[in-house]
Protein backbone atom coordinates (compact mmCIF):
# COMPACT_ATOMS: atom_id res chain seq x y z
CA UNK A 1 0.00 0.00 0.00
CA UNK A 2 1.06 3.39 -0.76
CA UNK A 3 1.81 6.60 1.52
CA UNK A 4 -0.73 8.44 -0.06
CA UNK A 5 -3.19 5.59 0.16
CA UNK A 6 -2.38 5.73 4.44
CA UNK A 7 -2.94 9.39 4.32
CA UNK A 8 -6.12 9.26 2.81
CA UNK A 9 -7.29 6.43 5.14
CA UNK A 10 -5.97 7.83 8.37
CA UNK A 11 -7.89 9.49 10.88
CA UNK A 12 -7.09 13.00 10.63
CA UNK A 13 -4.75 14.37 13.52
CA UNK A 14 -6.41 15.95 16.84
CA UNK A 15 -4.47 18.09 18.55
CA UNK A 16 -3.28 19.68 21.49
CA UNK A 17 -5.20 22.10 24.10
CA UNK A 18 -2.79 25.49 23.89
CA UNK A 19 -3.25 28.48 25.33
CA UNK A 20 -3.67 31.71 23.07
CA UNK A 21 -4.10 35.88 23.40
CA UNK A 22 -7.47 37.37 22.89
CA UNK A 23 -7.66 39.76 20.32
CA UNK A 24 -9.77 42.69 19.61
CA UNK A 25 -12.95 41.57 18.39
CA UNK A 26 -12.82 38.24 20.27
CA UNK A 27 -15.88 37.09 22.32
CA UNK A 28 -15.05 35.67 25.90
CA UNK A 29 -18.32 33.67 26.20
CA UNK A 30 -17.44 31.95 23.17
CA UNK A 31 -18.17 28.18 23.30
CA UNK A 32 -16.16 25.49 24.51
CA UNK A 33 -15.49 21.97 22.44
CA UNK A 34 -16.15 19.07 24.63
CA UNK A 35 -15.81 15.48 24.03
CA UNK A 36 -18.63 14.85 21.95
CA UNK A 37 -17.33 17.88 19.84
CA UNK A 38 -14.01 16.57 19.73
CA UNK A 39 -14.34 14.12 16.42
CA UNK A 40 -16.31 16.99 14.52
CA UNK A 41 -13.34 18.99 15.38
CA UNK A 42 -10.89 16.50 14.29
CA UNK A 43 -12.54 16.14 11.29
CA UNK A 44 -12.30 19.92 10.56
CA UNK A 45 -9.13 21.27 8.52
CA UNK A 46 -9.84 24.79 8.00
CA UNK A 47 -8.34 27.54 9.73
CA UNK A 48 -12.58 29.00 9.45
CA UNK A 49 -13.71 26.00 11.14
CA UNK A 50 -10.62 26.29 14.16
CA UNK A 51 -12.22 29.93 15.56
CA UNK A 52 -15.65 28.16 16.36
CA UNK A 53 -13.75 26.10 18.48
CA UNK A 54 -12.76 28.19 21.28
CA UNK A 55 -13.21 26.30 24.80
CA UNK A 56 -13.90 28.87 27.80
CA UNK A 57 -12.57 30.99 30.23
CA UNK A 58 -11.14 30.07 32.89
CA UNK A 59 -10.52 32.07 36.47
CA UNK A 60 -8.20 34.36 35.35
CA UNK A 61 -9.91 35.25 31.70
CA UNK A 62 -7.47 33.77 29.22
CA UNK A 63 -9.10 31.66 26.60
CA UNK A 64 -7.95 27.66 25.49
CA UNK A 65 -8.10 26.50 22.31
CA UNK A 66 -7.03 23.61 19.94
CA UNK A 67 -4.15 24.16 17.59
CA UNK A 68 -5.70 24.59 14.00
CA UNK A 69 -5.11 21.68 12.02
CA UNK A 70 -1.99 21.19 9.71
CA UNK A 71 -1.21 17.69 8.10
CA UNK A 72 -2.57 14.56 8.30
CA UNK A 73 -0.51 12.47 9.80
CA UNK A 74 -1.85 9.45 11.30
CA UNK A 75 -2.16 9.26 15.09
CA UNK A 76 -2.94 6.35 17.51
CA UNK A 77 -5.35 8.05 19.95
CA UNK A 78 -6.79 11.50 20.39
CA UNK A 79 -5.14 12.63 23.54
CA UNK A 80 -6.47 16.05 24.98
CA UNK A 81 -4.25 18.52 27.29
CA UNK A 82 -5.92 21.03 29.75
CA UNK A 83 -3.12 23.20 30.46
CA UNK A 84 -1.06 24.68 28.46
CA UNK A 85 2.72 23.37 27.74
CA UNK A 86 4.52 26.82 27.46
CA UNK A 87 2.47 29.53 29.45
CA UNK A 88 -0.84 31.44 29.78
CA UNK A 89 -1.28 33.72 27.42
CA UNK A 90 -1.41 37.46 28.55
CA UNK A 91 -4.02 39.34 28.33
CA UNK A 92 -3.71 41.92 24.98
CA UNK A 93 -5.89 44.66 26.38
CA UNK A 94 -3.88 47.14 28.27
CA UNK A 95 -6.05 49.34 30.10
CA UNK A 96 -8.86 51.17 28.64
CA UNK A 97 -8.38 51.74 25.06
CA UNK A 98 -4.56 49.59 24.21
CA UNK A 99 -4.41 46.57 23.25
CA UNK A 100 -2.10 44.48 20.15
CA UNK A 101 -2.71 45.20 16.96
CA UNK A 102 -5.17 42.29 15.88
CA UNK A 103 -3.49 39.67 12.99
CA UNK A 104 -5.92 39.95 9.58
CA UNK A 105 -4.57 36.95 8.16
CA UNK A 106 -6.12 33.86 10.30
CA UNK A 107 -2.61 31.71 8.83
CA UNK A 108 -0.42 33.87 11.32
CA UNK A 109 -2.45 32.84 14.07
CA UNK A 110 0.15 31.14 15.95
CA UNK A 111 1.01 29.71 19.84
CA UNK A 112 3.97 31.18 20.62
CA UNK A 113 4.03 34.68 18.67
CA UNK A 114 7.20 36.39 16.99
CA UNK A 115 8.08 38.83 19.31
CA UNK A 116 8.52 41.40 16.51
CA UNK A 117 4.96 40.95 15.55
CA UNK A 118 3.76 42.74 18.77
CA UNK A 119 2.76 45.98 17.76
CA UNK A 120 0.79 48.39 19.99
CA UNK A 121 -2.44 49.30 18.43
CA UNK A 122 -5.33 52.01 19.85
CA UNK A 123 -8.67 51.09 19.73
CA UNK A 124 -9.35 55.28 19.76
CA UNK A 125 -6.61 58.15 20.47
CA UNK A 126 -5.44 58.11 24.61
CA UNK A 127 -6.48 61.01 26.55
CA UNK A 128 -5.68 60.24 30.27
CA UNK A 129 -1.78 60.16 30.33
CA UNK A 130 -0.37 59.21 33.92
CA UNK A 131 2.99 60.75 34.51
CA UNK A 132 5.22 59.23 37.15
CA UNK A 133 8.85 60.80 37.88
CA UNK A 134 11.54 59.68 39.94
CA UNK A 135 11.79 61.52 43.43
CA UNK A 136 14.02 64.67 44.00
CA UNK A 137 14.92 67.82 42.46
CA UNK A 138 16.76 66.43 39.35
CA UNK A 139 13.80 65.32 36.96
CA UNK A 140 11.68 68.27 37.93
CA UNK A 141 12.37 70.39 34.78
CA UNK A 142 11.41 67.79 32.46
CA UNK A 143 8.59 67.19 34.83
CA UNK A 144 7.06 70.24 34.26
CA UNK A 145 7.97 70.63 30.77
CA UNK A 146 6.19 67.31 29.59
CA UNK A 147 3.15 68.21 31.89
CA UNK A 148 2.71 71.75 29.72
CA UNK A 149 3.08 70.16 26.64
CA UNK A 150 0.71 67.26 27.05
CA UNK A 151 -1.66 69.56 28.66
CA UNK A 152 -1.28 71.94 25.52
CA UNK A 153 -2.55 68.84 23.36
CA UNK A 154 -5.88 68.97 25.17
CA UNK A 155 -5.24 65.56 26.71
CA UNK A 156 -5.73 64.81 30.21
CA UNK A 157 -2.78 64.62 32.36
CA UNK A 158 -2.78 62.75 35.93
CA UNK A 159 -0.30 62.92 38.13
CA UNK A 160 0.50 61.21 42.14
CA UNK A 161 -1.01 63.14 44.70
CA UNK A 162 2.26 64.11 46.45
CA UNK A 163 3.60 65.61 43.13
CA UNK A 164 -0.11 67.51 42.65
CA UNK A 165 0.45 69.07 46.02
CA UNK A 166 4.24 70.99 44.87
CA UNK A 167 3.12 71.76 41.49
CA UNK A 168 3.73 75.84 41.14
CA UNK A 169 -0.13 76.48 39.69
CA UNK A 170 -0.09 79.84 41.05
CA UNK A 171 2.96 81.02 40.07
CA UNK A 172 3.19 79.14 37.00
CA UNK A 173 1.13 80.87 33.64
CA UNK A 174 1.03 77.33 31.39
CA UNK A 175 0.21 75.21 34.21
CA UNK A 176 -2.71 77.90 35.63
CA UNK A 177 -4.23 78.02 32.01
CA UNK A 178 -4.72 74.79 32.03
CA UNK A 179 -5.10 72.89 35.83
CA UNK A 180 -8.43 71.80 35.28
CA UNK A 181 -6.93 68.99 32.91
CA UNK A 182 -4.02 68.65 35.52
CA UNK A 183 -5.35 65.96 38.32
CA UNK A 184 -4.26 64.10 40.79
CA UNK A 185 -4.29 60.56 40.64
CA UNK A 186 -6.58 58.28 42.99
CA UNK A 187 -5.29 54.82 43.26
CA UNK A 188 -8.57 54.13 44.04
CA UNK A 189 -10.76 55.91 41.30
CA UNK A 190 -8.65 56.45 38.19
CA UNK A 191 -6.63 53.15 37.86
CA UNK A 192 -9.34 52.17 34.85
CA UNK A 193 -9.29 55.61 33.48
CA UNK A 194 -5.33 55.80 32.59
CA UNK A 195 -4.58 55.09 28.92
CA UNK A 196 -0.70 55.82 29.34
CA UNK A 197 1.81 55.46 31.64
CA UNK A 198 5.25 57.75 30.91
CA UNK A 199 7.95 57.31 33.18
CA UNK A 200 10.48 59.67 33.92
CA UNK A 201 13.59 58.09 35.81
CA UNK A 202 15.17 54.42 36.41
CA UNK A 203 13.92 51.42 36.57
CA UNK A 204 12.48 51.88 39.71
CA UNK A 205 9.70 54.18 38.28
CA UNK A 206 8.47 50.96 35.96
CA UNK A 207 8.84 48.91 39.19
CA UNK A 208 6.71 51.34 40.94
CA UNK A 209 4.25 51.71 37.71
CA UNK A 210 3.86 47.38 37.87
CA UNK A 211 2.81 48.02 41.85
CA UNK A 212 0.37 50.48 41.36
CA UNK A 213 -1.62 48.69 38.16
CA UNK A 214 -2.01 45.16 40.00
CA UNK A 215 -3.93 43.95 37.19
CA UNK A 216 -4.02 45.31 33.93
CA UNK A 217 -1.37 47.62 33.16
CA UNK A 218 -1.58 50.40 30.38
CA UNK A 219 1.46 50.89 27.86
CA UNK A 220 4.49 52.54 29.66
CA UNK A 221 7.01 54.88 27.79
CA UNK A 222 10.24 54.65 29.60
CA UNK A 223 12.50 57.82 29.75
CA UNK A 224 15.97 57.40 30.89
CA UNK A 225 16.88 59.61 34.04
CA UNK A 226 18.46 57.55 36.66
CA UNK A 227 21.21 56.23 37.73
CA UNK A 228 20.87 52.48 35.46
CA UNK A 229 17.97 53.00 32.95
CA UNK A 230 18.12 49.20 31.61
CA UNK A 231 14.11 49.06 31.43
CA UNK A 232 14.34 52.88 30.25
CA UNK A 233 15.46 53.05 26.98
CA UNK A 234 14.14 56.29 25.68
CA UNK A 235 16.01 59.85 25.65
CA UNK A 236 13.98 62.58 26.92
CA UNK A 237 15.79 64.94 24.52
CA UNK A 238 13.59 63.40 21.53
CA UNK A 239 10.42 63.28 23.63
CA UNK A 240 8.51 65.18 21.14
CA UNK A 241 9.14 62.83 18.19
CA UNK A 242 8.73 59.70 20.73
CA UNK A 243 5.68 61.01 22.20
CA UNK A 244 3.74 61.84 18.68
CA UNK A 245 4.80 58.10 17.42
CA UNK A 246 3.44 56.37 20.37
CA UNK A 247 0.23 58.48 20.65
CA UNK A 248 -0.28 57.30 16.88
CA UNK A 249 0.47 53.81 17.58
CA UNK A 250 1.80 50.49 15.60
CA UNK A 251 4.94 51.11 17.84
CA UNK A 252 6.83 47.89 19.25
CA UNK A 253 5.98 46.82 22.76
CA UNK A 254 7.25 44.14 24.73
CA UNK A 255 5.15 42.43 26.97
CA UNK A 256 7.09 42.13 30.24
CA UNK A 257 5.30 38.73 32.19
CA UNK A 258 5.04 39.37 35.59
CA UNK A 259 4.65 36.72 38.79
CA UNK A 260 1.43 36.51 40.71
CA UNK A 261 2.76 35.28 44.46
CA UNK A 262 -0.31 34.77 46.39
CA UNK A 263 0.37 33.99 50.62
CA UNK A 264 -1.56 30.94 52.36
CA UNK A 265 -0.77 31.90 56.11
CA UNK A 266 -1.25 28.25 57.56
CA UNK A 267 1.67 28.39 59.94
CA UNK A 268 -0.59 31.07 62.08
CA UNK A 269 -3.67 29.11 62.54
CA UNK A 270 -1.44 25.78 63.53
CA UNK A 271 0.11 28.88 66.10
CA UNK A 272 -2.74 29.56 67.81
CA UNK A 273 -4.67 26.23 68.27
CA UNK A 274 -1.16 25.10 69.98
CA UNK A 275 -0.88 28.08 72.22
CA UNK A 276 -4.61 27.28 73.39
CA UNK A 277 -4.00 23.98 74.20
CA UNK A 278 -1.05 25.09 76.80
CA UNK A 279 -3.17 28.07 78.25
CA UNK A 280 -6.28 28.23 79.60
CA UNK A 281 -8.62 31.00 77.99
CA UNK A 282 -11.68 32.94 78.49
CA UNK A 283 -14.76 32.60 76.35
CA UNK A 284 -14.41 36.36 75.29
CA UNK A 285 -10.82 35.72 74.82
CA UNK A 286 -11.46 32.49 72.39
CA UNK A 287 -14.16 34.32 70.77
CA UNK A 288 -11.68 37.10 69.46
CA UNK A 289 -8.78 34.52 68.80
CA UNK A 290 -11.57 32.61 66.07
CA UNK A 291 -12.40 35.92 64.88
CA UNK A 292 -9.37 36.69 64.23
CA UNK A 293 -8.37 33.25 62.70
CA UNK A 294 -11.36 34.08 60.41
CA UNK A 295 -10.59 37.45 59.34
CA UNK A 296 -6.79 35.85 57.90
CA UNK A 297 -8.44 33.13 56.61
CA UNK A 298 -10.59 35.50 54.40
CA UNK A 299 -7.57 37.92 53.86
CA UNK A 300 -5.73 36.80 50.82
CA UNK A 301 -2.58 38.12 50.49
CA UNK A 302 -1.45 38.23 47.06
CA UNK A 303 1.21 40.44 44.77
CA UNK A 304 1.99 40.94 41.17
CA UNK A 305 6.07 41.06 40.86
CA UNK A 306 7.24 42.43 37.95
CA UNK A 307 10.88 41.69 38.77
CA UNK A 308 11.14 38.56 41.10
CA UNK A 309 10.14 36.91 44.60
CA UNK A 310 12.24 36.81 47.14
CA UNK A 311 12.05 34.50 50.63
CA UNK A 312 14.81 35.31 52.87
CA UNK A 313 15.89 34.80 56.91
CA UNK A 314 15.48 38.36 56.68
CA UNK A 315 17.70 39.87 60.12
CA UNK A 316 17.31 35.86 61.54
CA UNK A 317 21.33 34.96 61.68
CA UNK A 318 19.92 31.37 61.03
CA UNK A 319 20.01 29.64 58.05
CA UNK A 320 16.37 29.64 55.84
CA UNK A 321 14.76 26.39 55.29
CA UNK A 322 12.58 26.18 52.76
CA UNK A 323 10.48 23.51 51.09
CA UNK A 324 10.62 24.05 47.03
CA UNK A 325 7.12 22.18 45.21
CA UNK A 326 6.45 22.64 41.78
CA UNK A 327 2.81 21.72 40.80
CA UNK A 328 2.55 20.33 44.38
CA UNK A 329 5.30 18.02 43.47
CA UNK A 330 8.20 18.38 46.01
CA UNK A 331 11.47 18.81 44.25
CA UNK A 332 13.91 19.59 46.79
CA UNK A 333 14.73 21.46 50.45
CA UNK A 334 16.38 25.11 50.31
CA UNK A 335 19.19 25.35 53.24
CA UNK A 336 20.86 29.02 52.47
CA UNK A 337 19.87 32.24 52.71
CA UNK A 338 16.89 32.08 50.61
CA UNK A 339 15.60 31.58 47.28
CA UNK A 340 14.44 34.00 44.37
CA UNK A 341 11.55 33.29 42.25
CA UNK A 342 12.36 35.77 39.02
CA UNK A 343 10.99 36.70 36.32
CA UNK A 344 12.84 36.50 32.67
CA UNK A 345 12.95 40.75 33.33
CA UNK A 346 14.02 40.21 37.12
CA UNK A 347 17.17 37.78 35.40
CA UNK A 348 19.23 40.95 34.53
CA UNK A 349 18.47 42.29 38.63
CA UNK A 350 18.77 40.53 41.53
CA UNK A 351 18.56 37.19 40.28
CA UNK A 352 21.67 37.72 38.14
CA UNK A 353 23.92 38.91 40.71
CA UNK A 354 23.19 35.61 42.88
CA UNK A 355 24.66 34.31 39.64
CA UNK A 356 21.43 33.07 38.00
CA UNK A 357 21.57 33.23 33.84
CA UNK A 358 20.45 36.41 31.95
CA UNK A 359 16.97 35.32 30.31
CA UNK A 360 15.43 37.22 27.39
CA UNK A 361 12.05 38.74 28.59
CA UNK A 362 9.57 36.96 26.03
CA UNK A 363 11.36 33.63 26.88
CA UNK A 364 7.81 31.90 28.74
CA UNK A 365 9.87 30.88 31.47
CA UNK A 366 10.30 31.33 35.71
CA UNK A 367 13.79 31.30 37.04
CA UNK A 368 14.72 29.55 40.46
CA UNK A 369 18.02 30.72 42.13
CA UNK A 370 18.79 30.33 45.67
CA UNK A 371 20.70 32.65 47.49
CA UNK A 372 23.86 31.52 49.10
CA UNK A 373 22.99 28.06 49.36
CA UNK A 374 24.59 25.13 51.89
CA UNK A 375 25.11 23.19 48.79
CA UNK A 376 27.88 23.59 46.06
CA UNK A 377 25.61 21.76 43.81
CA UNK A 378 22.26 23.68 44.19
CA UNK A 379 22.63 25.90 40.99
CA UNK A 380 20.47 28.07 39.34
CA UNK A 381 17.68 26.28 37.24
CA UNK A 382 14.60 27.78 34.49
CA UNK A 383 11.45 26.24 34.49
CA UNK A 384 8.15 26.53 32.32
CA UNK A 385 6.14 29.51 33.16
CA UNK A 386 2.73 27.50 32.68
CA UNK A 387 3.93 25.85 36.33
CA UNK A 388 2.95 26.35 40.02
CA UNK A 389 5.70 26.97 42.01
CA UNK A 390 5.18 26.48 46.34
CA UNK A 391 7.92 27.58 48.88
CA UNK A 392 7.18 26.56 52.03
CA UNK A 393 8.39 27.50 55.19
CA UNK A 394 9.37 23.91 56.81
CA UNK A 395 7.95 22.83 59.72
CA UNK A 396 11.54 22.18 62.20
CA UNK A 397 13.31 25.99 60.80
CA UNK A 398 14.66 27.54 63.88
CA UNK A 399 12.90 30.69 62.78
CA UNK A 400 10.84 32.53 60.81
CA UNK A 401 11.47 33.70 57.09
CA UNK A 402 10.91 36.89 55.03
CA UNK A 403 8.87 37.76 51.81
CA UNK A 404 10.08 40.62 49.52
CA UNK A 405 7.97 41.51 46.47
CA UNK A 406 10.02 43.68 43.96
CA UNK A 407 12.30 44.80 47.07
CA UNK A 408 8.86 46.12 48.67
CA UNK A 409 5.78 44.36 50.39
CA UNK A 410 7.29 42.73 53.28
CA UNK A 411 5.81 39.58 54.84
CA UNK A 412 6.85 37.60 57.87
CA UNK A 413 6.21 33.81 57.13
CA UNK A 414 6.10 31.59 60.09
CA UNK A 415 6.22 27.94 60.52
CA UNK A 416 4.53 26.13 57.57
CA UNK A 417 3.30 29.52 56.05
CA UNK A 418 3.52 28.61 52.51
CA UNK A 419 3.78 31.01 48.92
CA UNK A 420 2.45 30.06 45.86
CA UNK A 421 3.67 31.72 42.96
CA UNK A 422 2.73 31.37 38.90
CA UNK A 423 2.78 33.50 35.86
CA UNK A 424 0.38 36.49 35.75
CA UNK A 425 -1.96 37.00 32.82
CA UNK A 426 -1.29 40.90 33.06
CA UNK A 427 2.00 41.72 31.78
CA UNK A 428 3.56 45.29 31.90
CA UNK A 429 3.74 46.61 27.59
CA UNK A 430 6.83 48.22 27.74
CA UNK A 431 7.20 50.28 24.47
CA UNK A 432 10.39 49.27 23.04
CA UNK A 433 12.85 51.90 21.27
CA UNK A 434 13.78 49.77 18.71
CA UNK A 435 12.10 46.78 18.58
CA UNK A 436 12.29 43.29 21.33
CA UNK A 437 15.47 42.21 20.86
CA UNK A 438 17.80 45.27 19.87
CA UNK A 439 16.82 46.68 23.17
CA UNK A 440 17.64 43.90 25.11
CA UNK A 441 21.15 43.24 23.59
CA UNK A 442 21.93 47.08 23.31
CA UNK A 443 21.20 47.41 27.50
CA UNK A 444 22.95 44.56 27.49
CA UNK A 445 25.95 45.99 25.99
CA UNK A 446 25.29 49.46 26.81
CA UNK A 447 24.37 49.14 30.60
CA UNK A 448 25.49 46.06 31.81
CA UNK A 449 28.60 46.06 30.01
CA UNK A 450 28.30 41.89 28.53
CA UNK A 451 31.11 40.34 26.96
CA UNK A 452 33.08 43.53 26.34
CA UNK A 453 37.05 43.03 26.08
CA UNK A 454 39.70 43.50 23.68
CA UNK A 455 39.56 42.02 20.28
CA UNK A 456 42.33 39.09 19.95
CA UNK A 457 44.90 39.84 17.19
CA UNK A 458 44.65 37.58 14.03
CA UNK A 459 48.12 35.94 12.03
CA UNK A 460 47.70 38.45 9.69
CA UNK A 461 49.15 41.26 12.19
CA UNK A 462 52.56 41.76 12.30
CA UNK A 463 54.16 43.67 14.53
CA UNK A 464 57.50 44.81 13.23
CA UNK A 465 60.39 45.96 15.38
CA UNK A 466 59.97 49.37 13.54
CA UNK A 467 56.78 49.75 15.39
CA UNK A 468 58.39 48.15 18.27
CA UNK A 469 61.13 51.11 18.36
CA UNK A 470 58.29 53.40 17.96
CA UNK A 471 56.20 52.37 20.64
CA UNK A 472 58.99 52.34 23.14
CA UNK A 473 59.79 56.30 22.24
CA UNK A 474 56.15 57.06 23.03
CA UNK A 475 56.76 55.22 26.27
CA UNK A 476 59.71 57.13 27.53
CA UNK A 477 58.52 60.27 26.56
CA UNK A 478 55.18 59.64 28.59
CA UNK A 479 55.95 59.74 31.97
CA UNK A 480 52.36 58.29 32.79
CA UNK A 481 53.47 54.58 31.12
CA UNK A 482 56.06 54.31 34.10
CA UNK A 483 55.04 54.19 37.28
CA UNK A 484 57.51 56.19 39.57
CA UNK A 485 59.15 54.77 42.75
CA UNK A 486 58.91 57.19 45.91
Amino acid sequence: MSNHAISETSPPRTFLFQRRSVSVGDSPLQSAADDDDSETFAATNSTENYNQYITKCDDDGYICAPLPHCNNRPTAKTCWRARSAFAPSPKSNFGPKATLKKIQNNDQLIVIQDPSTQRLHWISPPNNILIIRKPGPQTMLEFRQLIVKLLKRRLNVYVELSEHMHLPFAQDAELKEHAERCLAFDRENDIAKIDLIVCLGGDGTLLHASSIFQRSCPPVLSFSMGSLGFLTPFDFKHHDKIINEVISGNVAVLLRTRLKCSIVKDGLKKKSSSEASFRSLSPEEISKDEKHQHAQKDEKISHLALNEVVIDRGPNSYLSNLDLYINDRFITKVQGDGLIVSTPTGSTAYAMAAGSSMVHPNVPAMVICPICPHSLSFRPIVVPAGIELKVKVSEDTRLTAWLSVDGRNRHELQQQDSVRITTSVYPVPSICRFDQLGDWFESLADILHWNLRKTQLSFDHNHSSEDYQHDETEDKHDPSSSPKLE
